[in-house]
């Protein structure tokens, strides 16, 4: 059964709200309409520039994986906006925004997300009105940053809390600081990230609802030209102005290594099978070994801010490459499973990157350990030499 046609069938026996989800995919408010919008009823507000960003080739890299040429070249991104949208309703859980009958993109993330959205809704949503949390309080001013990835740490920090760039450019010219609608239970990181950009408990609304209004729904744009649509490299520039110094200054960095290997070793997935033969190579070449879930925010934007050298599994823990400084990235690369942002991240703040092709038993990985000296020679070197092996 499609989306469509499931929302359709909540919505006879009772459940309205699902098929406004599911009618959604089909009728939204694009960037563009967006804009026009909030400049017609006088509440645009725009920073920043327009700009381009340049992705060259990897630097090295052990067994061509072609997808990667995917975000290899030059991408146009757009000028950032903020406005208000008057009288808008929230619907789902996590929740999609709408003026009307359109449902509001860019307050959406992207598109997958809203998909993701209305698939994790049509699921919730008829729960929680029927145990009576259905609809939430009215809301005179909030900016929506719950979505369905939102528990994952990239997808937070990426999709998130980017976006607050924007709701602190809308809070210094107006004087108003918007509600910011978040999960019904953050995590560790969401909560200390949020304290770190100076928002407390006060300034949070969690979400548990399945409907609420709000008066004026804030709504940055966001900017996700680049092709994978991936989050634009100029609203990191803002998050790593908001927290890396201050990260440098609160964390005795004495305490940690230049060379840093990111661990998965207390991950579901994409594990090191061979993880202690790897880092017996590491260990030989200076790194220590990370496991981020038992650091801080802060701790982990100090780590990659001083780092000279990242070796990491493709994952999460690699998002705060944002932080660091002329570094040389090591990534291990799920062949079945491509996927070059962190290869953009570390190119968007000038670093050497190159990959390992892996295998992936069982949804972890293997590295052979004869590619991996090979390309950390190189990467320590910052040479440039292509493609050390087939």
């Amino acid at each position: 059964m499609s989306v469509k046609s499931l929302g359709r069938r909540l919505g006879e026996r009772g459940f309205p709200y699902a098929t406004s989800i599911a009618g959604s995919t089909y009728n939204r408010i694009t960037r563009e309409e967006l804009y026009d919008r909030v400049k017609r009823n006088g509440s645009v507000i725009d920073y920043g520039e327009f700009g381009s960003v340049t992705v060259s080739r990897p630097d090295a890299y052990a067994g061509e994986l072609l997808e990667m040429n995917r975000w290899i070249g030059t991408h146009s991104i757009s000028k950032p906006f903020v406005g208000t949208v008057p009288d808008t309703r929230l619907v789902g859980s996590p929740p999609l925004a709408f003026a009307g009958t359109k449902y509001i993109s860019d307050a959406s993330v992207s598109r997958n997300v809203q998909t993701l959205n209305i698939i994790d809704s049509i699921r919730e949503t008829p729960r929680r009105l029927l145990s009576g949390n259905g609809r939430g309080d009215s809301l005179e001013e909030a900016v929506l940053l719950h979505h369905s990835w939102v528990d994952g740490y990239f997808h937070w920090v990426a999709e998130s809390l980017t976006r607050l760039e924007g709701v602190e450019q809308y809070r210094a010219e107006t004087g108003r600081k918007p509600k910011l609608i978040v999960g019904p239970d953050l995590t560790s990181f969401q909560r200390e990230s949020l304290e770190l950009l100076g928002y407390n408990e006060d300034d949070l609304v969690n979400w548990r609802s399945a409907h609420c209004t709000v008066d004026r729904l804030v709504v940055p744009s966001m900017r996700r030209e680049i092709d994978p649509p991936n989050p634009s490299p100029f609203s990191h520039e803002w998050l790593r102005g908001q927290l890396r110094e201050d990260a440098l200054e609160a964390v005795d960095t004495s305490r940690f290594s230049e060379r840093v290997y990111i661990s998965r070793t207390d991950a579901a997935t994409r594990r090191v099978i061979n993880d202690e033969a790897v880092g017996n190579v590491l260990e030989d070449y200076g790194f220590e070994s990370y496991r981020l879930t038992e650091m801080s925010v802060q701790e982990t934007v100090a780590l990659f801010a001083q780092a000279d050298c990242v070796v990491a599994p493709h994952g999460a823990g690699l998002t705060d490459l944002i932080h660091t400084d002329d570094a040389a990235v090591v990534e291990f690369m799920p062949r079945d499973r491509v996927n070059g942002i962190f290869f953009m991240l570390a190119k968007q703040v000038g670093g050497w990157y190159g990959y390992l092709d892996c295998e992936r038993p069982n949804n972890d990985m293997y590295v052979d350990t004869a590619d991996l000296e090979a390309i950390l020679e190189a990467a320590l070197a910052r040479e440039q030499p292509g493609q050390l092996s087939d």
